[in-house]
């Protein structure tokens, strides 16, 4: 009895640890991710500020309103570009985050679903007369899994499409916003 106890005892210990070692794993995932975020939006505030100083700058020393008008028309790419530069990064940003996280998940999900096949294995092993229910139980588990699986497949192909919706359309919009500064400034 104390044999058995004793092994029961040091595999949950183990499962104790790995599942601290997963959730730090986590957290050190989302914390990175969140500061890469921060960095993307405190350089993008950083560059605003810098290019109002410099515009305010600019229209002060404008002589008339044409003056004035052209300066802030040149003003407005670079804030445009900087905006539509600091959305693709954090974009980014949060897909790679999403990505690594769904990276731990499949991990646990696999060490998961071989600690606790193996273990039905081993039951079933250990008391050959309730080997063909431990059998059945086993082949729901592993389908079970696998559906799991599949979900995780299909979300990371949405997420795919998601971000390259998302850039495409920062691309487009970026676009379209410097064809409409070109067509004003020659007007």
């Amino acid at each position: 009895m104390t044999l058995g106890t004793n092994r029961f005892a040091e595999e949950f210990s183990r499962a104790q640890q790995v599942g601290i070692e997963q959730s730090l794993g986590f957290a050190r995932t989302v914390l990175t991710g969140t500061e890469r975020l921060w960095a993307v939006q405190l350089g993008f505030a950083r560059a605003l500020l810098s290019d109002n100083e410099h515009a305010a700058k600019s229209l002060a020393g404008a002589k008339d309103a044409n003056e004035a008008l052209a300066v802030q028309r040149e003003l407005v790419e670079p804030v445009t570009e900087k905006t539509t530069a600091a959305w693709r990064e954090a974009v980014g940003i949060a897909h790679a985050t999403q990505k690594e996280l769904g990276e731990l998940v499949e991990k646990h999900l696999k060490q998961t679903s071989e600690e606790v096949l193996a273990g039905l294995d081993k039951l079933a092993e250990q008391y050959p007369a309730g080997a063909a229910g431990v059998k059945s139980l086993r082949q729901g588990v592993a389908t079970t899994f696998d559906v799991y699986d599949s979900a995780i497949a299909a979300t990371r192909k949405q997420s795919e499409e998601w971000l390259a919706a998302t850039v495409q359309n920062i691309n487009k919009a970026s676009s379209t916003a410097a064809a409409n500064r070109r067509k004003a400034a020659a007007a």
